[in-house]
Protein backbone atom coordinates (compact mmCIF):
# COMPACT_ATOMS: atom_id res chain seq x y z
CA UNK A 1 0.00 0.00 0.00
CA UNK A 2 1.44 3.35 -0.63
CA UNK A 3 1.94 6.06 1.91
CA UNK A 4 -0.48 9.14 1.77
CA UNK A 5 1.53 12.21 2.00
CA UNK A 6 0.78 14.03 5.49
CA UNK A 7 1.00 17.57 6.45
CA UNK A 8 1.07 18.44 10.02
CA UNK A 9 1.06 22.15 10.66
CA UNK A 10 1.77 23.92 14.36
CA UNK A 11 3.21 26.76 16.17
CA UNK A 12 1.65 30.23 14.52
CA UNK A 13 1.27 33.14 15.58
CA UNK A 14 -0.62 32.80 18.46
CA UNK A 15 -0.15 33.04 22.28
CA UNK A 16 -1.12 29.47 22.59
CA UNK A 17 2.01 29.04 20.09
CA UNK A 18 4.24 26.64 22.35
CA UNK A 19 0.88 24.88 23.25
CA UNK A 20 0.34 23.81 19.44
CA UNK A 21 4.04 23.05 19.43
CA UNK A 22 3.37 20.09 21.95
CA UNK A 23 0.29 18.65 20.49
CA UNK A 24 2.46 18.95 16.86
CA UNK A 25 5.09 16.54 18.11
CA UNK A 26 3.13 14.46 20.20
CA UNK A 27 0.76 13.50 16.98
CA UNK A 28 3.90 13.17 14.73
CA UNK A 29 5.94 11.01 17.63
CA UNK A 30 2.04 8.40 17.35
CA UNK A 31 1.38 8.48 13.91
CA UNK A 32 2.01 5.41 12.12
CA UNK A 33 4.67 5.45 10.01
CA UNK A 34 4.30 3.00 7.94
CA UNK A 35 1.02 4.33 6.81
CA UNK A 36 2.31 8.03 6.36
CA UNK A 37 4.85 10.07 5.16
CA UNK A 38 5.08 12.74 7.63
CA UNK A 39 6.44 16.36 6.47
CA UNK A 40 5.87 18.54 9.94
CA UNK A 41 5.95 22.15 9.15
CA UNK A 42 6.32 24.63 11.65
CA UNK A 43 4.83 28.12 11.87
CA UNK A 44 6.91 30.42 13.57
CA UNK A 45 5.71 33.71 16.23
CA UNK A 46 6.24 35.87 13.01
CA UNK A 47 4.59 33.72 10.78
CA UNK A 48 7.17 32.24 8.58
CA UNK A 49 6.73 28.95 7.51
CA UNK A 50 9.22 25.75 8.09
CA UNK A 51 9.65 22.56 7.19
CA UNK A 52 12.73 20.35 7.91
CA UNK A 53 13.30 16.79 9.47
CA UNK A 54 15.10 18.76 12.49
CA UNK A 55 11.40 19.73 13.52
CA UNK A 56 10.22 16.77 15.47
CA UNK A 57 13.38 16.97 18.18
CA UNK A 58 12.03 19.82 20.96
CA UNK A 59 15.28 20.84 21.91
CA UNK A 60 15.57 23.30 18.51
CA UNK A 61 12.53 25.44 19.62
CA UNK A 62 14.65 26.32 22.32
CA UNK A 63 17.08 28.78 20.55
CA UNK A 64 14.91 28.46 17.07
CA UNK A 65 17.19 31.33 15.96
CA UNK A 66 19.62 29.01 15.23
CA UNK A 67 18.01 26.17 14.37
CA UNK A 68 16.33 27.75 11.36
CA UNK A 69 18.92 28.08 9.29
CA UNK A 70 18.98 24.38 8.52
CA UNK A 71 15.24 24.38 7.70
CA UNK A 72 13.80 25.16 4.43
CA UNK A 73 10.98 27.56 4.31
CA UNK A 74 7.59 26.36 2.60
CA UNK A 75 3.89 28.06 1.73
CA UNK A 76 0.52 25.55 0.42
CA UNK A 77 -0.74 27.33 -2.37
CA UNK A 78 -4.09 28.18 -2.18
CA UNK A 79 -4.58 26.55 -5.57
CA UNK A 80 -6.36 23.41 -6.80
CA UNK A 81 -4.64 21.74 -9.47
CA UNK A 82 -1.30 21.99 -7.22
CA UNK A 83 -2.47 20.68 -3.78
CA UNK A 84 1.38 20.69 -2.71
CA UNK A 85 4.09 22.11 -0.49
CA UNK A 86 6.34 24.10 -2.22
CA UNK A 87 9.56 24.80 -0.87
CA UNK A 88 11.53 28.07 -1.68
CA UNK A 89 15.07 28.10 -0.01
CA UNK A 90 15.45 32.42 -0.18
CA UNK A 91 13.49 33.57 -2.53
CA UNK A 92 9.93 32.11 -4.42
CA UNK A 93 11.44 30.26 -7.55
CA UNK A 94 9.93 29.32 -11.03
CA UNK A 95 7.10 26.98 -10.65
CA UNK A 96 9.10 23.79 -10.84
CA UNK A 97 7.81 20.35 -10.00
CA UNK A 98 11.29 20.04 -8.45
CA UNK A 99 10.24 22.38 -5.72
CA UNK A 100 6.85 21.27 -4.76
CA UNK A 101 5.93 17.87 -2.78
CA UNK A 102 2.71 16.43 -3.10
CA UNK A 103 -0.04 16.51 0.28
CA UNK A 104 -2.79 14.12 0.36
CA UNK A 105 -4.24 15.26 4.03
CA UNK A 106 -3.14 18.15 6.36
CA UNK A 107 -3.79 17.92 9.95
CA UNK A 108 -3.77 21.43 11.45
CA UNK A 109 -2.47 20.71 15.34
CA UNK A 110 -2.86 24.26 15.90
CA UNK A 111 -4.31 25.91 18.93
CA UNK A 112 -5.86 29.59 19.17
CA UNK A 113 -5.72 32.91 16.51
CA UNK A 114 -4.24 32.28 13.23
CA UNK A 115 -4.86 28.55 12.89
CA UNK A 116 -7.88 26.79 14.93
CA UNK A 117 -9.96 30.13 13.85
CA UNK A 118 -11.01 29.54 10.46
CA UNK A 119 -7.93 31.25 8.94
CA UNK A 120 -5.56 28.34 8.23
CA UNK A 121 -9.02 25.90 7.13
CA UNK A 122 -9.64 28.88 4.67
CA UNK A 123 -6.44 28.06 2.98
CA UNK A 124 -6.60 24.47 2.50
CA UNK A 125 -10.50 25.29 1.21
CA UNK A 126 -9.10 27.42 -1.60
CA UNK A 127 -6.48 25.14 -2.51
CA UNK A 128 -9.07 22.20 -1.79
CA UNK A 129 -6.70 19.64 0.16
CA UNK A 130 -8.34 17.39 2.60
CA UNK A 131 -7.54 18.46 6.25
CA UNK A 132 -8.24 17.29 9.42
CA UNK A 133 -10.51 19.00 11.78
CA UNK A 134 -13.54 21.25 11.85
CA UNK A 135 -13.80 23.91 8.36
CA UNK A 136 -14.18 27.70 8.77
CA UNK A 137 -17.33 27.66 9.50
CA UNK A 138 -17.50 25.75 12.73
CA UNK A 139 -13.21 27.09 13.74
CA UNK A 140 -14.54 30.71 13.74
CA UNK A 141 -17.77 30.35 15.63
CA UNK A 142 -15.56 27.84 18.50
CA UNK A 143 -12.75 30.35 18.35
CA UNK A 144 -15.26 33.39 19.38
CA UNK A 145 -16.79 32.78 23.17
CA UNK A 146 -19.62 35.76 22.49
CA UNK A 147 -20.82 34.66 18.86
CA UNK A 148 -20.24 30.48 20.12
CA UNK A 149 -22.92 31.17 22.95
CA UNK A 150 -25.16 32.99 20.75
CA UNK A 151 -25.31 30.33 19.04
CA UNK A 152 -25.38 27.38 21.52
CA UNK A 153 -28.45 29.78 23.22
CA UNK A 154 -30.45 29.58 19.71
CA UNK A 155 -30.12 25.58 19.51
CA UNK A 156 -31.59 25.65 22.83
CA UNK A 157 -28.44 24.27 25.06
CA UNK A 158 -28.27 25.63 28.36
CA UNK A 159 -24.96 28.13 28.97
CA UNK A 160 -24.12 30.44 31.53
CA UNK A 161 -25.75 33.94 31.00
CA UNK A 162 -23.35 36.74 29.85
CA UNK A 163 -22.78 39.51 28.71
CA UNK A 164 -19.90 41.79 26.29
CA UNK A 165 -18.50 44.74 25.39
CA UNK A 166 -16.02 46.25 23.53
CA UNK A 167 -11.91 47.50 24.60
CA UNK A 168 -12.74 51.20 23.13
CA UNK A 169 -16.29 51.15 25.02
CA UNK A 170 -14.00 50.11 28.29
CA UNK A 171 -11.76 52.90 27.16
CA UNK A 172 -14.27 55.83 27.06
CA UNK A 173 -16.87 54.88 30.20
CA UNK A 174 -15.75 52.05 32.64
CA UNK A 175 -18.09 53.22 34.92
CA UNK A 176 -21.22 52.11 32.52
CA UNK A 177 -19.35 48.81 31.75
CA UNK A 178 -18.89 47.75 35.63
CA UNK A 179 -23.02 49.06 36.21
CA UNK A 180 -24.51 47.11 32.95
CA UNK A 181 -22.45 43.88 34.47
CA UNK A 182 -23.47 44.09 38.28
CA UNK A 183 -27.18 44.89 36.94
CA UNK A 184 -26.76 41.81 34.63
CA UNK A 185 -24.58 39.10 36.46
CA UNK A 186 -24.34 38.20 40.21
CA UNK A 187 -20.98 37.69 41.04
CA UNK A 188 -18.54 35.92 41.15
CA UNK A 189 -17.96 36.42 37.68
CA UNK A 190 -15.56 35.08 34.74
CA UNK A 191 -13.73 37.74 32.48
CA UNK A 192 -12.43 36.22 29.35
CA UNK A 193 -10.98 37.38 26.13
CA UNK A 194 -13.70 36.56 23.33
CA UNK A 195 -10.95 35.32 21.13
CA UNK A 196 -8.35 32.94 23.22
CA UNK A 197 -8.30 29.30 24.70
CA UNK A 198 -6.10 27.72 26.83
CA UNK A 199 -7.30 29.92 29.83
CA UNK A 200 -4.99 32.82 28.84
CA UNK A 201 -6.51 36.39 30.08
CA UNK A 202 -9.20 34.46 31.84
CA UNK A 203 -9.41 35.50 35.75
CA UNK A 204 -12.53 35.13 38.49
CA UNK A 205 -13.76 38.09 40.08
CA UNK A 206 -15.32 38.15 43.53
CA UNK A 207 -16.10 42.05 43.53
CA UNK A 208 -16.00 45.08 41.63
CA UNK A 209 -12.17 45.38 42.38
CA UNK A 210 -11.53 41.99 41.00
CA UNK A 211 -13.72 42.73 38.35
CA UNK A 212 -11.75 45.93 37.02
CA UNK A 213 -8.53 43.79 37.81
CA UNK A 214 -9.96 40.77 35.53
CA UNK A 215 -11.00 43.14 32.64
CA UNK A 216 -7.34 45.26 32.60
CA UNK A 217 -5.81 41.91 31.96
CA UNK A 218 -8.79 40.65 29.10
CA UNK A 219 -8.23 43.85 27.16
CA UNK A 220 -4.87 43.27 26.91
CA UNK A 221 -5.64 40.38 24.70
CA UNK A 222 -8.47 41.23 22.65
CA UNK A 223 -10.83 43.57 21.68
CA UNK A 224 -14.11 42.32 22.70
CA UNK A 225 -14.39 40.86 25.91
CA UNK A 226 -17.29 38.43 27.54
CA UNK A 227 -18.27 38.53 31.28
CA UNK A 228 -19.99 35.36 32.26
CA UNK A 229 -22.06 34.22 35.86
CA UNK A 230 -20.15 31.69 37.16
CA UNK A 231 -21.49 29.39 39.25
CA UNK A 232 -20.64 29.11 43.11
CA UNK A 233 -19.99 25.22 43.53
CA UNK A 234 -18.85 23.80 39.90
CA UNK A 235 -17.95 20.71 38.49
CA UNK A 236 -16.26 20.64 35.32
CA UNK A 237 -16.83 17.84 33.14
CA UNK A 238 -14.77 17.69 29.89
CA UNK A 239 -16.32 15.76 26.60
CA UNK A 240 -14.64 14.81 23.40
CA UNK A 241 -16.46 13.68 20.11
CA UNK A 242 -15.48 12.05 17.10
CA UNK A 243 -17.04 12.35 13.95
CA UNK A 244 -18.87 14.15 11.02
CA UNK A 245 -22.54 14.48 10.27
CA UNK A 246 -24.84 12.31 11.91
CA UNK A 247 -22.42 9.82 12.52
CA UNK A 248 -20.86 10.90 16.01
CA UNK A 249 -19.61 8.87 18.70
CA UNK A 250 -18.96 10.80 22.60
CA UNK A 251 -15.72 9.75 24.30
CA UNK A 252 -15.30 8.90 28.07
CA UNK A 253 -16.01 12.15 30.16
CA UNK A 254 -13.46 13.51 32.41
CA UNK A 255 -13.42 15.53 35.63
CA UNK A 256 -9.51 18.14 35.44
CA UNK A 257 -8.95 18.48 38.72
CA UNK A 258 -7.54 22.31 39.86
CA UNK A 259 -6.26 23.64 43.16
CA UNK A 260 -7.46 26.69 41.84
CA UNK A 261 -10.55 28.82 41.34
CA UNK A 262 -10.24 27.85 37.53
CA UNK A 263 -7.85 26.15 35.67
CA UNK A 264 -5.06 28.06 34.74
CA UNK A 265 -2.72 28.01 31.64
CA UNK A 266 0.09 26.32 34.08
CA UNK A 267 -2.65 24.26 35.25
CA UNK A 268 -3.57 22.61 31.59
CA UNK A 269 0.22 22.85 30.40
CA UNK A 270 2.69 22.89 32.39
CA UNK A 271 2.41 21.47 35.50
CA UNK A 272 4.09 17.59 36.10
CA UNK A 273 5.65 17.80 32.43
CA UNK A 274 8.97 16.24 31.82
CA UNK A 275 9.26 16.54 28.43
CA UNK A 276 7.64 16.72 24.93
CA UNK A 277 5.41 13.75 24.88
CA UNK A 278 4.32 14.29 28.28
CA UNK A 279 3.83 18.30 28.61
CA UNK A 280 0.45 19.40 27.33
CA UNK A 281 -2.93 18.52 28.54
CA UNK A 282 -2.51 14.77 29.32
CA UNK A 283 -0.07 16.04 32.22
CA UNK A 284 -2.92 17.91 33.79
CA UNK A 285 -4.62 15.85 37.30
CA UNK A 286 -7.53 14.52 35.95
CA UNK A 287 -10.36 12.13 36.89
CA UNK A 288 -11.23 9.53 33.70
CA UNK A 289 -14.26 8.79 33.86
CA UNK A 290 -15.28 11.66 35.86
CA UNK A 291 -17.06 10.77 39.35
CA UNK A 292 -20.56 11.58 38.18
CA UNK A 293 -23.88 9.39 38.01
CA UNK A 294 -24.33 7.02 34.83
CA UNK A 295 -27.52 9.82 33.98
CA UNK A 296 -25.51 12.61 34.44
CA UNK A 297 -22.61 11.34 32.10
CA UNK A 298 -25.13 10.36 29.32
CA UNK A 299 -26.92 13.62 29.48
CA UNK A 300 -22.91 15.46 29.39
CA UNK A 301 -22.53 12.50 26.29
CA UNK A 302 -25.50 13.66 23.98
CA UNK A 303 -25.34 17.55 25.02
CA UNK A 304 -21.67 17.61 23.38
CA UNK A 305 -22.76 15.75 20.39
CA UNK A 306 -25.70 18.25 19.62
CA UNK A 307 -22.65 21.24 20.45
CA UNK A 308 -20.74 19.55 17.80
CA UNK A 309 -23.62 19.23 15.06
CA UNK A 310 -24.87 22.50 15.96
CA UNK A 311 -21.58 23.93 15.04
CA UNK A 312 -21.27 21.78 12.04
CA UNK A 313 -17.61 20.30 13.55
CA UNK A 314 -16.16 17.62 11.89
CA UNK A 315 -12.87 15.44 13.20
CA UNK A 316 -12.21 15.60 17.43
CA UNK A 317 -13.35 18.33 19.51
CA UNK A 318 -13.76 18.69 23.25
CA UNK A 319 -16.79 20.26 24.45
CA UNK A 320 -16.34 21.84 27.91
CA UNK A 321 -19.35 21.66 30.69
CA UNK A 322 -20.15 23.35 33.91
CA UNK A 323 -22.05 21.30 36.58
CA UNK A 324 -23.72 23.23 38.87
CA UNK A 325 -23.67 20.72 42.74
CA UNK A 326 -26.54 22.51 43.86
CA UNK A 327 -28.71 21.40 41.22
CA UNK A 328 -26.40 19.04 39.20
CA UNK A 329 -27.43 20.71 36.08
CA UNK A 330 -24.96 20.95 33.26
CA UNK A 331 -24.12 24.25 31.16
CA UNK A 332 -21.73 24.60 28.07
CA UNK A 333 -19.09 26.48 29.07
CA UNK A 334 -16.84 26.18 25.34
CA UNK A 335 -16.05 23.96 22.84
CA UNK A 336 -12.06 23.41 21.06
CA UNK A 337 -12.72 22.57 18.31
CA UNK A 338 -8.71 21.64 17.74
CA UNK A 339 -8.04 20.05 21.49
CA UNK A 340 -4.88 20.14 23.14
CA UNK A 341 -3.46 16.86 22.45
CA UNK A 342 -6.53 16.00 20.14
CA UNK A 343 -8.13 14.22 23.03
CA UNK A 344 -6.31 10.93 22.80
CA UNK A 345 -6.52 10.60 26.40
CA UNK A 346 -10.38 10.60 26.40
CA UNK A 347 -10.25 8.30 23.31
CA UNK A 348 -8.31 5.62 24.37
CA UNK A 349 -10.48 4.10 27.72
CA UNK A 350 -12.69 3.36 24.77
CA UNK A 351 -10.53 1.59 23.41
CA UNK A 352 -8.91 3.82 20.75
CA UNK A 353 -5.10 4.12 20.74
CA UNK A 354 -3.68 7.29 19.72
CA UNK A 355 -2.48 6.17 16.59
CA UNK A 356 -5.95 4.51 15.55
CA UNK A 357 -7.53 7.94 16.64
CA UNK A 358 -5.21 9.33 14.15
CA UNK A 359 -6.49 7.28 10.88
CA UNK A 360 -10.00 8.03 12.07
CA UNK A 361 -9.53 11.63 11.95
CA UNK A 362 -7.65 11.03 8.62
CA UNK A 363 -10.65 9.15 6.84
CA UNK A 364 -13.24 11.67 7.88
CA UNK A 365 -11.22 14.47 6.38
CA UNK A 366 -10.70 11.99 3.00
CA UNK A 367 -14.90 12.11 3.58
CA UNK A 368 -15.43 15.57 4.37
CA UNK A 369 -13.87 16.44 0.98
CA UNK A 370 -15.19 14.11 -1.06
CA UNK A 371 -18.48 15.75 0.29
CA UNK A 372 -17.34 19.02 -0.73
CA UNK A 373 -16.33 18.27 -3.78
CA UNK A 374 -20.33 17.01 -4.68
CA UNK A 375 -21.49 19.79 -4.70
CA UNK A 376 -21.92 22.03 -7.46
CA UNK A 377 -19.34 25.80 -8.01
CA UNK A 378 -20.66 27.54 -11.11
CA UNK A 379 -23.93 28.24 -12.85
CA UNK A 380 -23.91 29.72 -16.27
CA UNK A 381 -25.41 32.78 -15.22
CA UNK A 382 -25.90 34.69 -18.95
CA UNK A 383 -24.73 37.75 -17.56
CA UNK A 384 -21.45 38.40 -19.35
CA UNK A 385 -22.65 37.82 -22.41
CA UNK A 386 -25.17 40.51 -22.45
CA UNK A 387 -22.46 42.72 -21.36
CA UNK A 388 -21.67 45.41 -23.86
CA UNK A 389 -18.61 46.97 -24.41
CA UNK A 390 -18.68 50.19 -22.30
CA UNK A 391 -21.94 49.15 -20.67
CA UNK A 392 -22.23 50.54 -16.83
CA UNK A 393 -22.63 47.65 -14.44
CA UNK A 394 -26.15 47.47 -12.83
CA UNK A 395 -26.86 46.37 -8.90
Amino acid sequence: MQKKNIAVIFGGCSVEHDVSIVTGLQLIENIDKEKYDVTPIYISNSGEWFTGKELPDSDIYKNFAKAKKLLKKVLIPPIPSIKSIMYYPNKIEVFTKKVFKGVDVVIPAMHGMNGEDGTLQGLLELANIPYVGSGVLGSAVGMDKIVMKSVLAGNGLPVLKYTYFLREEWISDQESILKNIESSLRYPVFVKPSNLGSSIGISKAKDRKGLISAIEIAVHYDRRIIVEEGVENPLEVNCSVLGFGNELTASVCEQPVSWEDFLTFDDKYLRGSKGKTEAGMPSMDRRIPAPISEELTNQVRELSKRVFKAMDCRGVARIDLIINKADMNPYINEINTIPGSFSFYLWEPCGIKYAELIDKLINIAFKVNEEKNKNTYSYDSQILSKVGKGMKMGK
